[in-house]
């Protein structure tokens, strides 16, 4: 073995010290990214990484990687290899030798090891011809500011097939194992590099690696060409990649666009859980396959950075690699997004950084309703939230669900959401304010209770029932203007469901008389009766009943107050269809018939339809248009809402005024204003109102 003067590696002090110890110290993720680079560049098939924890001279542990490129022979040692920053191609679209696009250029990813190794063994065979030599950072250093380092050559220029005498230490049992394994390939091509004297700091694990080049690489993971193994298992996705509960496009593969007339391509995943340091979240921009723009980085997309965290996109453009400015820093980091070329490249991947975020978000809603809906349940199923309808539930769900939207998936955000439903099922029914009026009626059961005292507990009673009375306020609003738009439907839309709509709100026939449902079962019930009635006379109810039509018995609707005592039997006939005998004919059957089988029952009919050139001869029957309708309970409702503004005893400034203008409508409002004309308390209101409104600029 022996040392060569004729090859040596010309440097400046500097070089070696900002190009490779500080531009790689404590990257171990980098070294690893550029020396896999220089194996695709020699147009090998199959890399191999093996980290030995106990390997290297002093037993410390050391990095090898392995491939079956061309490899080196002494000349290219000399003049490429050792040269440092000779450019690996003289223009941006050279190939190598095999078709593939280099992922260097600048020549210096050769210094990359010693960020993290103070020694680099390099064992290189080209047409089975060995050359081995060793790179000590130490010495490399001793050589001065303007230094000539001539590396130490253990094996130069030997034929494989000449039997190489190896010494009984590690490195050079490690070189003639590689040596092996190429005497057994046709090709007897292939390099071999060994770092060692690492700190023990800088040997990563075998996920990490995997994890490192997956985030670095687009190549390691889609072509069977370039197979890369980590102690001899084949680097896939599973250990490279996160897993993802959201993928852009879903399944797997890519998608291809043109910006600018240049090939884009990319594919983007969502983690479920960000348990990751919040640099490896992002997008990564690939150029001939190698990172070029790592991460953290989203192209200077702001707003919903708590999204941000869980994205994890690839972007490849071959092109900003090709251009004649080299537009990539030297530890392939960062690009130069400053210039011109680049300017609309950068504004595609803004927008498309929150077209990705806006879509996660979607997915994350559905996904998110349904966590907040089964911890709702379990709380309910635990007593620690209220239980309501089906329907108040999901509101209460929804609620919940949209204001932490934002805060993320961790386990505060867990929690921060089930206070958050405890906090709103209880305000749901002003459980807070409940609770405080029920201490104070108990109080007024004390024995021994004041005058004085009787009228204090009566004053703070009244004060406290104003969330009430403006809770039926903003309701009696939302009616007014509900039936605002219910009268325009009707008379605007003739295949609208009228005997539904009348099922659904019962209310619009009745605002001022009792709470009545609609009661399908009674219906069913009547009409089952009826049906099976025996013929009793040609006057006989039941069988006038019997003798309408599916469609016509289908008009009626069955209104009942929660003790049955009062029942409201209703037709209901489209607005532009006139009213006759034929009609009340069938709605008396029904009253006589339910006369019959409730004769306690409170009974009453209303017909709603065209009331043209008809009155009802029945007194229990009341004949109205949908406009009657409609207007009557509208301004039930509106002089309903004046009065509980009234009571409540609001200021005009209250911001619960400006709601019930904006949800009642405009209609609402004028009627409120007509109403407050004869009303001083309520006019009173109105110009404290008008006079919290903003000015009109002049």
């Amino acid at each position: 073995m022996s040392s060569d003067s004729d090859a040596e590696l010309r440097f400046s002090h500097n070089v070696i010290e900002h190009l490779g110890i500080k531009l790689y110290k404590n990257k171990t993720g980098n070294v690893l990214a550029e020396l896999l680079a220089n194996c695709w560049d020699a147009d090998a098939k199959n890399v191999e990484i093996t980290l030995d924890q106990n390997g290297g001279l002093l037993g410390n542990g050391c990095i090898i990687i392995s491939d079956d490129g061309c490899g080196m022979s002494y000349a290219k040692i000399k003049d490429h290899y050792l040269h440092v920053g000779k450019p690996k191609r003289r223009r941006p679209s050279e190939t190598s030798a095999g078709g593939r696009k280099p992922m260097g250029r600048k020549g210096l990813g050769k210094l990359a090891p010693f960020g993290i190794a103070r020694v680099v063994d390099v064992a290189t065979i080209s047409n089975g011809v060995l050359n081995w030599f060793t790179l000590d950072l130490d010495e490399i250093l001793k050589a001065g500011e303007q230094g000539a380092y001539p590396p130490k050559f253990h094996v130069r220029e030997a034929e494989l097939s000449s039997g190489i005498a190896w010494e009984d230490d590690y490195i050079s049992k490690r070189v003639a194992g590689f040596v092996e394994l190429c005497l057994d390939d046709a090709e007897k091509t292939g390099t071999l590099v060994i770092l060692s004297s690492i700190d023990a700091n800088h040997l990563p694990s075998k996920s990490e690696v995997a994890s490192e080049l997956g985030s670095r690489f687009t190549v390691v993971l889609l072509r069977d060409d370039f197979v890369v193994s980590i102690d001899g298992d084949r680097l896939s996705e599973v250990e490279a990649l996160p897993k993802f509960e959201f993928r852009i496009p879903e399944g797997s593969g890519q998608i291809t666009e043109n910006v600018g007339g240049k090939e884009v391509k990319f594919w983007v995943g969502f983690v479920e859980k960000a348990e990751w340091s919040s640099d490896q979240a992002g997008v990564g921009v690939f150029a001939h396959n190698k990172i070029a723009q790592s991460r953290p980085f989203f192209f200077g997309s702001k707003g919903k950075e708590v999204f941000q965290r869980y994205l994890y996109a690839v972007v490849e453009a071959d092109w900003i690699d090709e251009v004649e400015n080299d537009l990539i820093s030297t530890d392939r980091t960062s690009v130069d997004w400053s210039h011109a070329e680049l300017s609309e490249f950068y504004a595609w991947g803004q927008a498309k950084v929150g077209s990705w975020i806006s879509q996660y978000e979607k997915h994350r809603k559905s996904k998110q309703d349904q966590e907040v809906r089964n911890q709702a349940a379990d709380l309910r199923s635990r007593g620690s939230v209220n239980t309501y309808s089906p329907s108040e539930n999901e509101q209460i769900v929804g609620l919940v669900s949209d204001a932490t939207r934002a805060i993320g998936k961790t386990k505060s955000a867990e929690q921060t959401r089930e206070e958050l439903l405890i906090a709103v099922s209880k305000a749901w029914i002003n459980q807070p304010t409940r609770q405080f009026l029920g201490d104070l009626w108990a109080s007024l059961l004390e024995a021994d209770a004041s005058p004085d005292q009787i009228g204090r507990v009566v004053e703070q009673l009244s004060s406290h029932s104003v969330p009430e009375k403006m809770g039926l306020a903003l309701t009696f609003s939302q009616r007014a203007f509900a039936l605002t738009v219910l009268h325009d439907l009707v008379y605007q839309r003739s295949e609208t469901d009228l005997q539904k709509l009348v099922t659904e709100f019962p209310w619009i026939l009745q605002p001022r008389g009792d709470l009545l449902t609609a009661d399908r079962h009674l219906k069913t019930t009547i009409d089952a009766a009826a049906a099976a009635a025996d013929d009793a006379g040609r006057y006989d109810p039941a069988q006038l009943i019997q003798g309408m039509s599916a469609e016509q018995r289908a008009d009626f609707v069955f209104l009942t107050s929660p003790n049955d005592q009062t029942i409201k039997v209703v037709e209901i006939k489209k607005p532009d269809l006139p009213l006759g005998v034929e009609q009340e004919r069938q709605l008396v059957a029904y009253l006589d018939f339910i006369q019959a089988q409730r004769a306690e029952a409170q009974l009453s009919g209303i017909l709603v339809g065209n009331t043209t050139n008809f009155e009802a001869n029945d007194r229990r029957i009341r004949a109205m248009t949908w406009s009657e309708v409609f207007l009557e309970c509208r301004a039930a409702y509106v002089d309903l809402l004046a009065s509980m503004l009234e009571i409540a005893d609001i200021e005009g400034g209250d911001t619960r005024l400006k709601i019930i203008k904006e949800i009642g409508g405009d209609r609402t409002w004028e009627l409120l204003r007509k109403l407050s004309e004869t009303d001083e308390a309520l006019s009173d209101l109105f110009r404290q109102f008008d006079a919290h409104l903003p000015k009109a600029a002049s």
